[in-house]
């Protein structure tokens, strides 16, 4: 078996990691793209495939995650939006609680000692914040979810 025919069968295997929606309906087309850009490379002289297979492998791994989450967060958002939410509002503020603690021991440490924190207090501040921002979007999607759940519901039952 020549190395060509080895990493279609690989590509073709690593295709198969993709949700089905999106595996029947770009497989065919993906692995004919790698399949020409192979034959491609091959027709240059003194050309491996070593960095083309690992870019490509990567990129469409990449792609597989990114799909993949996709649909996990189609699929938790058709389930029940409000838990998402809470949870991420509940970790956002748990980020920034973390974070302003360790703020505090950082400068409670250093006082006295002439130190400059300025360099770790900055961009903890700055996440603490974005923590907070997030929390606080996260709990009005939350009030917006439940007010749609809620309204859904008032909708069936009148």
């Amino acid at each position: 078996m020549d190395g060509q025919t080895r990493y279609r069968r690989w590509y073709r295997r690593l295709l198969g990691l993709y949700p089905r929606p999106y595996r029947e309906r770009f497989a065919d087309s993906m692995e004919q793209t790698f399949t020409d850009l192979c034959r491609e490379r091959a027709g240059t002289e003194g050309r491996g495939h070593g960095a083309l297979i690992l870019w490509i492998f990567t990129e469409t791994f990449a792609g597989i995650i990114r799909e993949r989450a996709t649909d996990l967060a189609r699929w938790t958002m058709a389930r029940n939006a409000t838990n998402v939410y809470r949870i991420v509002k509940y970790l956002a503020l748990a980020v920034g609680g973390l974070m302003v603690a360790g703020i505090a021991t950082v400068m409670v440490l250093a006082r006295g000692t002439g130190e400059d924190i300025a360099g770790v207090v900055a961009p903890a501040l700055l996440l603490t914040l974005l923590s907070v921002v997030a929390a606080v979007v996260a709990a009005i999607l939350q009030g917006a979810s439940d007010r749609r759940r809620h309204g859904a519901g008032d909708d069936l039952a009148g």
